[in-house]
Formats: C-alpha cells, structure tokens, sequence
C-alpha cells in the first residue's frame, strides 16, 4: 500500500510512548485514484500528548469524509461544534479538531470533481456546511464503518477498509462543463476565468452559472482555494512569505495576508502559530496543520 509517515513530535528527543504520534497519507491505486486526493490517517495514542495538540483541517477544493475510531475529538468551526462523523467542504475558516484523549481520526479527501461519484448529495450542499455521516449513508453502513476502524491494528487495516468502503459506491464518471472546470483549476489555479472559459468551448457566464449550481461557489473563489493549498505547500517547502506570494500569482505579500484574512479569518503568521517543527516539516502535500493546543473558547452551537 503506497503510503507516506509523519512523525507527530515535540521534540527529536520526545519519548515514543509519551509525546509521539503518526500522520500517514496513503494514495490509492486506480479506479480510486481518479476520485481521491489522499486519505490520512492521524494517530496519536498517548491521551496526554494528543490533548496538547490541535489538528487543523484549512479550506481547500476537497470534500473532506472524517471518521474517528478512538476517543472523539471535538470539532469545530469557529464557535461551532460539528459532528464527530461527518462531511464538509471547507470553503472559510479552518475545520478544527481538539483531542478529548487518545486520538485517532481518518481523513478522507475526495476530489470535489469526482466526489458525486460516492456521494449522492449535491457537492454544493456541503459548501462550508457539516453533514452528519449517518444521513449521508446508510446507518448500518456507518455502523459497519465504526465497526472496522475500532477492530483495525494497523493504519493499512483501518485505510483498506475505508478503500472498501469507497468502492462499493462508486458509480461511472460524469463529464459535465463544471467537472471540467473543477479538474483544470485544482491543476492551474491562476488562469484567467475567460482564458478558462474559452479552453472549454464556453462563455465565462455559462461557465459561472454551471459551476455555482455544481459546487455552490464561482469558478473564481474555487481558484482561489486551490491556489490557497498551493500557497500552504509552497510555505511548508521552506520558502518566505514573499517567495511563497510570487510562486503562488499574488503581485506581494501584503496580497497573500488578504488571502489568509479572507480564507481563514487570521493572518499567516496566527494561522501556523504553535505548528510542530518536528513532524509537520515537510509535509507539503498536506491540507492539515498540527499545533500546540491554545486555550480557546467553549462552542456556543451544537447542530
């Protein structure tokens, strides 16, 4: 199974039965590598180490499928707390996961051009909106799902059952104009909306109106979400804000600042405030922070 290991640290001396923990991505072969981006599997534990930590799920172009199979993690969203189970595309401010104990956490990241080739739902209904998993599929099959990740030893265990899971609702691929759009602008998140319009035989108005029916945002605030990720992974490659805003198509930094106030409600600087430096480096691919816990205040919603 193609897979790749982050350590979760403190420190390069931390103990490995105090303060460690694994973040493993696994890709999938076909037919499931044309519907996934990758699945994460979080694992820490120690239920002292993971309530100092907090995981951050930032917004992106996926539709992200979360599971847990240790002690539930709360889940917020600002100053909402979010099912323990559930589905989300993430479009502003960042998903947020606290330990209660022991963590474990499954973190399915579908490509939002082909997630309708699992869920039945509309893509726009999950537009910075949190769907219980139960009312998403079956309540046995959820149930099922819960079953195996509980009994799992092992990441490859726990992920092959996920996989499983995925291929028994798959259904064909749908080509449509904004599946298209959607697959082009994950790739080239700085084309113009006419340039783009143009590439697909279209006009930039029937391209916008087909994709805001689709995915329930514009063409260019999708861009503007891929390009998001790609500025996370060009930052965690080592490069300054300043570098990390021109190989991303902002004009400067001060630009990328408004992108992160826009997109997360923070600046760059809050937003990977208290991030490990052991464990969380290199980890470029990745739409997920892990930090140091700060105190924060109690959710005042509950769904």
């Amino acid at each position: 199974m193609n897979f790749v290991e982050y350590p979760i640290a403190v420190g390069a001396k931390a103990s490995a039965e105090e303060e460690t923990g694994i973040l493993r991505c696994f890709r999938s072969p076909q037919p499931l590598s044309d519907i996934l981006e990758a699945i994460w599997d979080c694992d820490i534990p120690n239920a002292r180490f993971a309530k100092s930590l907090t995981i951050k799920c930032a917004p992106g172009t996926s539709l992200q499928l979360i599971g847990q199979y240790r002690r539930p993690a709360e889940i917020h969203q600002r100053a909402k707390l979010l099912p323990a189970k559930c589905a989300t595309h993430i479009q502003s401010h960042a998903v947020t996961l606290r330990p209660t104990g022991g963590l474990g956490v499954i973190i399915v990241s579908l490509r939002s051009d082909a997630a309708s080739r699992v869920v039945q739902a509309p893509i726009r209904e999950f537009a910075n909106a949190t769907v219980y998993l139960g009312d998403l599929f079956r309540a046995w099959e959820v149930a099922m799902c819960d079953e195996m990740l509980a009994a799992a030893q092992t990441s490859e265990e726990r992920v092959a059952g996920v996989q499983a899971f995925l291929l028994q609702h798959l259904r064909p691929h749908t080509d449509n104009l904004a599946n298209r759009a959607a697959c082009f602008l994950r790739r080239n998140p700085t084309i113009q909306m006419s340039s783009l319009a143009a590439r697909l035989g279209t006009s930039s108005r029937n391209l916008s109106r087909a994709f805001s029916a689709a995915f329930g945002l514009s063409p260019k605030r999708f861009a503007r979400l891929a390009r998001f990720q790609k500025i996370l992974a060009e930052r965690r490659r080592g490069r300054s804000w300043a570098q990390t805003a021109y190989a991303c198509g902002l004009t400067d930094q001060a630009h990328l600042i408004d992108e992160f106030h826009d997109l997360v409600g923070e600046a760059p600087t809050d937003f990977f405030a208290h991030e490990l430096s052991v464990g969380a480096c290199g980890m470029d691919e990745a739409n997920l922070i892990i930090q140091r816990a700060a105190p924060i205040a109690r959710p005042i919603t509950v769904p």
